[in-house]
């Protein structure tokens, strides 16, 4: 089981504070062991909203680990995010288009996530009405974690919530 901790901003009274989310042993938070999921991601695009917000266009290329089995399935991807710049970190909301490599099997990432300093952990959605390798990410709920790399790129690793 992983352990995770977070800094998250709350707004409250039009000022934002800092709060601290324990390392929390509770059985209701139980993550798989090791990712499903790794993407190595890059941003194409960034388009200034205003002081705080800036929109985000997504490209990467992701290996999903099908369940029960040693087949891995490639996947390229594009998505859209809205980011907003807060004293203690980013928070970045958005969604993710997943389409494997030959295209036959598609479906989308809906995620938000907090972080400050180049590193994320956040919640991710999964939505798809494959019938093949990608069915069962369908209704599934997972946690993210993000790693901005020294070239600008990113590393998501994606863990199914149990």
């Amino acid at each position: 089981m992983q352990d995770i901790t977070a800094n998250a901003s709350i707004l409250a009274d039009a000022t934002e504070t800092k709060e601290s989310v324990a390392k929390s042993n509770n059985s209701a938070i139980n993550l798989a062991e090791k990712p499903f999921l790794v993407e190595q991601g890059k941003t194409v695009a960034v388009t200034p909203i205003n002081v705080t917000h800036i929109q985000i266009s997504l490209a990467g290329n992701g290996t999903i680990m099908l369940p029960n089995s040693t087949e891995t399935v490639k996947t390229k991807d594009t998505g859209n995010a809205i980011a907003r710049s807060t004293p203690t970190g980013n928070i970045a909301q958005g969604q993710i288009f997943i389409n494997t490599e030959d295209r036959s099997e598609n479906g989308t990432v809906f995620f938000t996530e907090i972080g400050p300093n180049g590193k994320g952990i956040g919640v991710a959605y999964f939505s798809t009405n494959s019938t093949g390798k990608l069915a069962f990410l369908d209704n599934m709920v997972a946690v993210l974690q993000d790693e901005l790399q020294p070239n600008g790129n990113t590393v998501i690793s994606v863990f199914e919530w149990r």
